[in-house]
């Protein structure tokens, strides 16, 4: 094996180590007896094309705070940064404030671009990032970890059924879009 094969070769196994390692760190639930657990996803049907937003905030208590919108039109990560939004402004909204929050979305693009860890920031995203990242600011402890697609089933039911009430023809009876539900 060349010197150039054996470097590219310990390359590929260091990020394959990273990433495992990153997979096991978010399969973590780090929270506390007080943390509020939050999901996030957003839509775009087509993309780009109507936007819908779904979260699902729950509390420490069994409080539940859902979230189901049309956000008018865009790309999708126009709309996961949209349903981010949402769900930091239904945890600020709730009294008292969550001591510690941690969120979980679906979306690498959008979790990697808040946090921070490419070089370059998401084009055509950053007053989407610097909304969310001044929202995230009024929190004492916040995370935020990505979660693979098939573990965000409710956000993203949520996010579908603000899509589809979007395409409802002029005056049909739909569901409200946001409506927090406390239990």
């Amino acid at each position: 094996m060349t010197e150039e094969a054996a470097a590219r070769k310990a390359r590929k196994e260091a990020r394959m180590q990273a990433r495992r390692a990153q997979l096991a760190l978010s399969r973590q639930d780090h929270g506390g007896p007080l943390a509020w657990r939050g999901w996030f996803d957003g839509s775009a049907h087509p993309n780009p094309g109507k936007l819908g937003i779904g979260a699902l905030l729950l509390g420490p208590n069994g409080e539940r705070i859902e979230v189901s919108e049309a956000a008018g039109y865009g790309s999708s990560s126009d709309a996961e940064y949209a349903a981010l939004t949402a769900v930091l402004q239904a945890a600020l909204a709730v009294r008292p404030p969550p001591v510690q929050l941690l969120l979980y979305g679906d979306s690498q693009v959008v979790i990697n671009d808040v946090l921070g860890t490419t070089p370059v920031g998401a084009k055509g995203l950053e007053t989407q990032r610097a909304t969310v990242v001044a929202l995230l600011e009024q929190f004492t402890e916040v995370s935020l970890r990505w979660i693979p697609r098939h573990r965000n089933g409710e956000a993203d039911r949520l996010s579908q059924l603000a899509v589809n009430r979007g395409s409802d023809p002029p005056g049909a009876c739909a569901p409200m879009g946001h409506m927090p539900i406390m239990k």
